[in-house]
């Protein structure tokens, strides 16, 4: 059993798509279309709204997607992207270009629980928590959430 996050977007799923694929160096992204249904009866300007983006993001996938046609999504502070990872340089790096054109929360640095955290707000207002701890690096992937 897997645990995917989906954050629904409005209308603008294509550009964040676009910006994480360039963020996280990813080119094997399934994306499905409203209307690739065949007996879509969309207008056509929403049949090229995402339905659902699967992005292969540190051995799991972050799902994307445009909310439904009349149906907007509103974006709130109850919502983390958490990242744990054993590659501290691909995580720093990750956390630095997100800030280019983001807000920095915490600074990725040493904390009291952990060897480097940080939150950084991408330019699309979500928020992703990187938390590197050295002593879990070798057990990260037998005990994911701990």
């Amino acid at each position: 059993m897997a645990i995917h996050p989906q954050i629904i977007f409005n209308g603008n799923c294509k550009e964040v798509l676009a910006y994480y694929e360039g963020v996280f160096g990813i080119t094997d992204v399934s994306v499905i279309h409203y209307g690739d249904n065949p007996g879509s009866k969309l207008d056509e300007d929403l049949k090229e709204l995402i339905l659902e983006a699967a992005l292969p993001l540190y051995g799991n996938y972050l799902l994307l997607s445009d909310a439904m046609p009349g149906k907007p999504a509103t974006f709130g502070s109850n919502f983390h992207v958490s990242v744990r990872s054993e590659e501290l340089g691909e995580m720093k790096a990750d956390f630095n270009k997100l800030a280019e054109s983001g807000k920095v929360i915490f600074e990725f640095e040493e904390s009291y629980w952990s060897e480097a955290y940080g939150v950084v707000q991408d330019k699309f207002g979500v928020q992703w928590q990187f938390d590197y701890r050295k002593s879990e690096a070798g057990s990260a992937k037998e005990n994911p959430g701990e």
